[in-house]
């Protein structure tokens, strides 16, 4: 794992250099990501229309990597509670002066009754009482109004933070957690395994030949390819397990509480599942060819940085890809000889 990222490392600086970049954190971050394999990088890298230049890797930086659109985002919902609150607090402000207006004048009313001298003093006071009740239900009905215009900007704010939220951690293809999210919860699952001494499994997930979908069908293809798995792998996880894209035609599954057998278990589980799947054109309902995956197992070892605990489920990914494909690899659980289990 070291070596990969000194490679990568090697490979980012290496581009910096040939586009003539400035070396700043910014632009070695998504150059980084881009060697690394991360999948929305490299399509947004890949289909840059025109120089790759600064201005085109900030625009990118901005936009996938930077929190600025998410800030940006909670700076204007932020702006809108104000706002929000602000009208409220005039509305309720307003309904109190209209109670107490009111009470005011029924009590000035029942004075007026109780003093009056005949019927047609008592009528008059009545004419004004009904008057002072359509005004004040006529301002009840402006209020409520009000506290609707309110009740919709809330909702608003709370369609705009949930979209933020979306955007910064799912994949814009497949709709599943993105690589930065899987990056997250990968560091907060390890604590709690850690801290509770309860189980945590890792799946690496590769898409088998991958390559021909993309080269031979189109990148709409490939796609859809993208879609159905991603789709599956959510069918068949649940509670705080964690299915995220991690690379172009690689996936990862987190599965909290999970002992190794059980792990081994979802990863067959998934690897059936993936195996009946039939690419279909829509237009000509014509197939176009199954999809395999395989598939690498690691248990967590207490003390085990992320770095070596993704290392060995790669590892044994990789043992999966070199015995044939569309078969479940599990990685050692020391660092003695390996020891693997082919379905």
């Amino acid at each position: 794992m070291v070596d990969k990222s000194r490679a990568v490392t090697a490979k980012a600086l290496e581009k910096i250099d040939a586009l003539m970049l400035r070396s700043t954190p910014q632009f070695y971050e998504l150059w980084y990501r881009y060697f690394d394999g991360d999948p929305e990088i490299m399509r947004a890298i890949n289909t840059v229309e025109g120089p790759i230049d600064e201005i085109a890797c900030q625009k990118i930086y901005n936009r996938l990597l930077s929190s600025q659109a998410h800030d940006s985002a909670l700076t204007k919902a932020g702006s809108q509670v104000e706002t929000s609150i602000k009208a409220l607090d005039k509305t309720i402000e307003n309904a109190r002066a209209a109670a107490t207006e009111f009470g005011g004048s029924i009590g000035k009313a029942a004075e007026k009754v109780r003093t009056a001298k005949s019927l047609n003093d008592v009528n008059d006071v009545l004419s004004n009482v009904i008057e002072d009740t359509r005004k004040m239900v006529a301002r009840n009905s402006e209020l409520e109004g009000q506290l609707a215009a309110v009740n919709s900007q809330m909702a608003e704010v709370r369609q705009q933070l949930e979209t933020a939220r979306r955007e910064a951690t799912t994949d814009s293809v497949t709709g599943i957690a993105n690589r930065k999210t899987f990056d997250q919860r990968v560091g907060v699952d390890i604590e709690e395994a850690s801290s509770t001494h309860a189980p945590l499994v890792l799946l690496m997930l590769d898409i088998d030949h991958f390559k021909k979908f993309n080269d031979s069908m189109g990148q709409q293809t490939a796609d859809q390819v993208l879609r159905l798995v991603a789709r599956t792998l959510l069918g068949n996880v649940k509670g705080r397990d964690t299915a995220a894209r991690y690379g172009i035609d690689e996936f990862a599954i987190l599965l909290p509480g999970t002992s190794l057998k059980a792990g081994i278990q979802v990863a067959e589980i998934l690897r059936h599942a993936i195996e009946n799947k039939e690419i279909t054109d829509k237009a000509s309902n014509q197939k176009m060819g199954s999809i395999t995956m395989s598939i690498g197992v690691a248990k967590y070892r207490e003390g085990e940085d992320i770095a070596a605990f993704i290392e060995r489920a790669e590892g044994a990914l990789h043992e999966a890809k070199k015995g044939g494909r569309n078969r479940v690899r599990v990685a050692v659980e020391n660092k003695a000889s390996p020891r693997a289990s082919e379905s």
